[in-house]
């Protein structure tokens, strides 16, 4: 029990130690890129650069997920990235010294903000999918309402739309993008951001239908019509594999704590072991802190991974 409240007290110094470093040193590092934005507050504000693949997949990541679309987001985004790897390898290096796993541990925690990103973009697909049937009766009617103009069936959809806060948001944000497009390539950049936000076949096949009404005033409110039939045909062999996912999904998130619980029980059981000293090798050597971590991090993506699965995304 010592060892383990020594550990406690070991992460909580070495965490404020390096958020101090972060207090000390983060104002002025913010400080700097305020001064930096103030030399354009009253003259022309250089044309910003296009963002390189990495930028420009990390900062739709942040506007997808989290609705952020600050100029220094992708800074502050690898800033925590790095701050989260180094402090858990001072962390691990204080406690058991240098070792491979811990720096791949390490490695791993500095992944976690991006693994949030994805996890929490692929989680929202899922559940933007679902409202795909709502979303296209809802646009098809307005565009029909507005005598074939997508851009004002887009504005009266984000309006009369119910329950899919999902696609209201999408939709905001490409009414605002739409219309200041300058040229074919940006409007098709707005309409795959706008696919992105679902990552679906009748998604795409709505972006398609999106640009092609607004580049060349094309009608397709039929193509629209055959879009949303396609989808009520699915529905119900989509709802049958929902159900039977979610079953299996709840068989084995129970099952999983019960199977570390069977392994104290046959260790004290059938290996002469008493139940603090089971614990006290668990996480009082460094074979067992590594075990047990590697237990932690296999749960979490089975966890994950399951959770994903036990809901069959609404498409074609």
């Amino acid at each position: 029990m010592s060892g383990i409240f020594d550990i406690g007290i070991r992460v909580f110094l070495y965490s404020m130690i390096l958020a101090g470093v972060w207090l000390f040193l983060g104002k002025y590092i913010l400080r700097f890129l305020k001064r930096e934005n103030k030399k354009y507050r009253f003259g022309l504000k250089p044309v910003r650069q296009a963002d390189n693949k990495f930028t420009a997949h990390i900062r739709l990541l942040l506007l997808l997920t989290l609705g952020i679309k600050d100029v220094n987001s992708v800074f502050y985004f690898l800033f925590l990235s790095i701050f989260l790897f180094f402090i858990f390898l001072s962390v691990f290096m204080g406690l058991f010294g240098i070792s491979i796993f811990f720096v791949l541990i390490a490695l791993l925690a500095g992944f976690l903000p991006y693994i949030f990103l994805r996890f929490r973009l692929k989680s929202l697909q899922l559940q933007g999918s679902y409202e795909s049937v709502n979303l296209i009766s809802e646009l098809t009617n307005m565009y029909k309402i507005s005598s074939f103009n997508m851009s004002s069936a887009i504005d009266k959809t984000i309006g009369t739309i119910k329950d899919s806060p999902l696609s209201k948001k999408a939709l905001f944000y490409l009414s605002l993008k739409i219309k200041e497009y300058k040229g074919k390539e940006e409007l098709k950049a707005i309409i795959d951001s706008f696919v992105k936000a679902f990552d679906t076949e009748w998604a795409t096949l709505l972006g398609m239908n999106i640009f092609e009404s607004l580049l060349n005033g094309s009608n397709v409110s039929v193509s629209l019509d055959d879009i949303l039939s396609n989808l009520k045909q699915v529905k119900s062999s989509i709802e049958k594999d929902k159900r039977a996912n979610y079953e299996a999904f709840t068989m084995v998130k129970f099952i999983i704590p019960v199977v570390y619980i069977l392994s104290v029980f046959t260790a004290v059981k059938f290996f002469g072991f008493t139940i603090s000293r089971f614990f006290y090798y668990q996480f009082n050597s460094s074979l067992g802190i590594k075990l047990f971590i590697t237990i932690i991090v296999l749960l979490i993506i089975g966890f994950c991974a399951m959770f994903v699965l036990s809901k069959p995304k609404f498409d074609y």
